[in-house]
């Protein structure tokens, strides 16, 4: 096991059995692609071997931080050991930077494959900090390999290859999501599309309540969508997009999800500005969740939605049938504001610019719409949100965890 700094190197033997062996060492110029040269030799008598773990295979031959990890862009590691101890399976690197950098990572152990190695890790990339949140499936040794490049880089390269040895591992249900990117939580990627004053910095939430809200300062010009996914979906009824709310304020968007069941999901934040017309994407968090929540969805949102429209009353897209429910709704620029179910309700704005009015559910298996005008001279109502009325008891509408 090598350790390489600017000015010395440190080579840790392990024979695999007893016996003499022989340790050739060779080197070059660190900035050179000339072939290695022989050093020197060593002898290495081992009278009782070490009978621990094989180490994983290091294809980049050294081991921690490279001896140019500066020339990389990298200031110094929050692990500063050759060893990486995880006593509960999980571990959090950071290594502090001189500019801002994009990372990839790889995770290596005997019994892991790529894509469980995939859900093992979530990065974040920050204006002077990288940091990467490690699980650990599996007791024993672990490399980690970190992969650096500049914003304007072509290729990443090889800046450390950390040894961890995990001690109690976690429970592969506790994994990270599928699929995260290398952004996740605030950071360039999400500064960089015009978001800031992020309520969540971190890019791993854990929830007892089995909801959290997500917000963000954006200019006027910046449209958030939102998706939320989870690897194995048991016992929701609606699909996952329906669990997540987007809202744009004058100068904000909130993203609230509820959740309807236990688990690890991933929230993916996409953005547009006025003059482009697809959505790209942002960043990533990662919701934890294991008290066993089951919040119903919220109403199925239309494009008008989007203008700045608040939802106030009531928060949950499924309703009670033949029941009395109050509505009260932010709709900007509206001219008149309704609700369509069993009958039409002409909701009343208010002197704080909310339209309410009660509302009746009708028969189940229905829906009830919220529609609104915004011209006195137009004939046509705009659909904005739809909600579901279903049967049952009021509580078994309501959230459980």
């Amino acid at each position: 096991m090598m350790t390489v700094s600017e000015n010395n190197m440190t080579i840790k033997v392990t024979p695999p059995t007893e016996g003499l062996f022989d340790l050739m060492i060779f080197a070059r110029h660190a900035d050179s692609q000339d072939p290695y040269n022989w050093v020197c030799s060593y002898q290495i008598q081992c009278v009782e071997p070490h009978n621990g773990e094989k180490l994983p295979e290091n294809p980049f031959h050294f081991w921690g931080l490279h001896q140019k990890v500066r020339d990389f862009g990298i200031e110094e590691s929050s692990h500063k050991g050759e060893l990486l101890v995880a006593p509960q399976g999980t571990l959090l690197l950071t290594l502090q930077t001189s500019q801002p950098l994009l990372a990839m990572y790889e995770l290596v152990n005997k019994d892991l494959d790529a894509a469980l190695s995939k859900k093992c890790l979530a990065s974040q990339a920050e204006e002077e900090k990288l940091s990467c949140h490690v699980l650990c499936p599996f007791q024993g040794y672990y490399r980690l390999s970190v992969f650096v490049k500049y914003l304007g880089g072509s290729t990443f390269r090889n800046a450390a290859n950390f040894l961890i040895r995990c001690l109690r591992p976690v429970n592969q249900n506790e994994l990270f999501p599928s699929g995260l990117s290398m952004h996740c939580g605030s950071g360039i990627s999400s500064r960089g599309h015009g978001l800031s004053n992020p309520s969540h910095s971190a890019p791993i939430i854990t929830t007892k309540l089995g909801k959290c809200n997500i917000t963000f300062h954006t200019p006027a010009s910046v449209e958030v969508t939102a998706s939320l996914s989870k690897d194995k979906v048991i016992s929701a009824r609606y699909p996952l997009d329906r669990y997540v709310l987007v809202t744009h304020l004058r100068t904000k968007v909130s993203v609230c999800v509820v959740l309807p069941e236990s688990g690890v999901y991933k929230v993916g934040l996409f953005g547009r500005s006025k003059d482009h017309k697809d959505f790209v994407h942002i960043c990533d968090y990662v919701i934890r969740c294991f008290s066993d929540p089951s919040w119903p969805p919220f109403p199925r949102v239309y494009s008008l939605w989007k203008r700045g429209c608040v939802l106030l009353e009531p928060r949950m897209g499924v309703l009670q049938e033949q029941s009395w429910v109050r509505f009260r709704v932010k709709v900007p620029k509206a001219y008149q504001a309704v609700v369509l179910g069993q009958e039409k309700t002409v909701l009343q704005q208010t002197s704080n610019v909310v339209w309410e009015g009660d509302v009746f559910t009708g028969a189940a298996g229905t829906q009830v719409k919220l529609a609104a005008k915004f011209s006195q001279h137009c004939s046509s109502l705009e659909v904005i949100l739809a909600f579901e009325v279903e049967g049952g008891s009021p509580a078994s509408l309501e959230c459980s965890g």
